[in-house]
């Protein structure tokens, strides 16, 4: 006998959903723009490539800031010392004397680095020191004050080294445009794995669609059945096998509503969003027709694929540290030269005296002061540094060989990659025609065989044979159509070019 209650069951599976979803929050319906979208902006993968790129953006700043000039303030206010010292004279006791000192002191460096790794630098400095000294012997204490005026200006640059200033500048640039091709690369990357997951999404919902449709026919022929074996028109034989469809039915519902919800919260993992957030995605199946040039694919891909420039970088790096590593064993010239004013206070003030007229006074003593002046020529000759240095050379030029051959290899690879990227479009699209018409036959069949069961003339099996080719009919053309929609965004990703569109996804350097 056909139970009742099994029925009974099938029918509040299918009504349930709505009494679930009326406690709930209204779900957020995105679209795949809006998914990228917010990716994009706040996904885990998408802040910290922008905080990468923000990184290199601010060496590169800084590298430029290292050609500009800087200065600096040294204040000391003040550095006091009051202590005992032993004094030691030959043939006679030691003695103890106590010597102080309170210095105000103020100093203004301003650097500018030249072009050619040198620098130009202006140093100026006041100081004021009050000296005093407790003599044991002759039990009285000697203070001085004296004022000290300064400025000099000092030219010191390397020759025939590498200039560091320009070789950081072209690293730090190098690294940032390593910095903008990662995040282009990735974006990209983000992009299609958004796709891949909005998709995987969409394949677990239209499945459930598609298993909550099976369920409802299998529930008619169920009802069919069960009228037809009260009537005693069909053996219980066939009754019972379909209240065992019904049940299968019933399972593969309770199945697809599992996928859905995990494959919901990867969604929402990648895409940035709470995974307390209920999301529902749309899409539809609209196809826009579009061929593409495998040439000009190739060629595009070639050009702007960030990992064929990257390996140019990475060389170009690696000839950097060559050149300053064979530098370490050359001829290096050190020039540096000085021209100082300075004055010293007249130490006939005294003590007393104001910190104006101390300071007029070592004013004054410049004009009459020679000026301190100097050049300094200092030249170092490697000689034997038994090979160390000869074998950090090979062993840089060994890293540009090999970034050479990185350069042909990566070239190679986004070949094939294009390559596949093509052929898998090519694949999909013929696919997708074939399982579309299938489906729409399936869909004919199915309701041809369903009035004939009505009729009585063919049996549950029959029927059930032909439900079955529908839902494997709809569930490959569902499978077709995201493949598609995979293969077409693959394609951009390794093209870099929207065929759909006819548009290049990159800015021409």
């Amino acid at each position: 006998m056909v139970r009742p209650c099994l029925w009974l069951a099938s029918i509040m599976l299918l009504v349930s959903p709505f009494f679930v979803a009326s406690g709930q929050e209204m779900p957020i319906a995105l679209t795949l723009e809006d998914a990228l979208d917010i990716a994009l902006k706040d996904s885990y993968e998408a802040k910290t490539l922008a905080l990468q790129l923000l990184e290199a953006e601010k060496n590169v700043s800084a590298a430029r800031g290292r050609f500009k000039t800087n200065a600096a303030i040294d204040l000391q206010a003040p550095n006091f010392t009051e202590q005992v010292q032993a004094i030691n004279v030959p043939n006679e006791p030691t003695s103890y004397n106590t010597t102080g000192s309170i210095q105000w002191r103020g100093g203004l460096n301003i650097e500018q680095p030249l072009p050619t790794n040198g620098s130009l630098s202006l140093e100026s400095s006041l100081r004021q020191r009050r000296d005093s000294v407790f003599l044991e012997t002759l039990e009285s204490p000697k203070d001085t004050k004296r004022f000290f005026t300064s400025v000099r200006f000092t030219l010191e640059q390397p020759l025939f080294v590498p200039n560091t200033l320009k070789l950081g500048l072209e690293r730090a640039n190098l690294e940032l445009e390593l910095a903008e091709r990662s995040y282009t690369r990735t974006e990209l990357d983000i992009i299609f794995d958004v796709t891949d997951r909005f998709y995987a999404m969409y394949r677990a919902t239209r499945e459930l669609e598609i298993a909550r449709d099976e369920l409802e026919q299998q529930q008619q022929s169920f009802d069919l059945a069960r009228q037809k074996y009260a009537a005693g028109l069909i053996p219980e034989v066939e009754a019972l096998q379909m209240e065992v469809d019904l049940a299968q039915s019933q399972n593969g519902v309770l199945g697809a509503e599992g996928t859905l919800s995990r494959e919901s919260d990867r969604f929402k993992l990648s895409v940035g969003l709470p995974l307390t957030q209920v999301v529902a995605v749309e899409t539809d199946f609209a196809l826009s027709a579009f061929e593409v040039d495998p040439r000009m694919a190739l060629e595009h891909g070639l050009n702007y694929r960030s990992e064929v420039r990257e390996t140019q970088i990475n060389r170009r790096l690696a000839e950097i540290i060559v050149k300053q590593t064979d530098a370490l064993r050359k001829v290096r010239v050190d020039l540096r030269g000085f021209y100082e004013l300075s004055g010293v206070s007249d130490a006939e003030l005294g003590v007393g005296a104001g910190a104006e007229s101390l300071f007029r006074s070592s004013l004054r003593d410049i004009e009459r002061r020679p000026k301190n002046r100097g050049v300094f020529v200092n030249v170092t000759v490697p000689l034997w540094d038994s090979g160390v240095n000869r074998s950090q050379v090979e062993a840089a030029e060994a890293v540009v060989q090999q970034s050479e051959l990185n350069m042909v290899q990566n070239r190679r690879l986004v070949e094939r990659d294009i390559r596949n990227a093509i052929t898998r479009f090519e694949e999909a699209r013929g696919r997708i025609d074939v399982l579309r018409q299938s489906e729409d036959v399936a869909v004919r069949s199915y309701e041809i065989t369903l009035a004939r069961f009505d009729n009585g003339d063919i049996t549950s099996q029959e029927l059930a044979l032909d439900r079955d080719r529908l839902t494997e009919a709809r569930t490959a053309y569902l499978n077709a159509y995201i493949q598609y929609q995979l293969a077409v965004a693959d394609l951009k990703r390794q093209t870099l070019y929207d065929f759909e569109n006819g548009q290049s996804l990159v800015q021409p350097d």
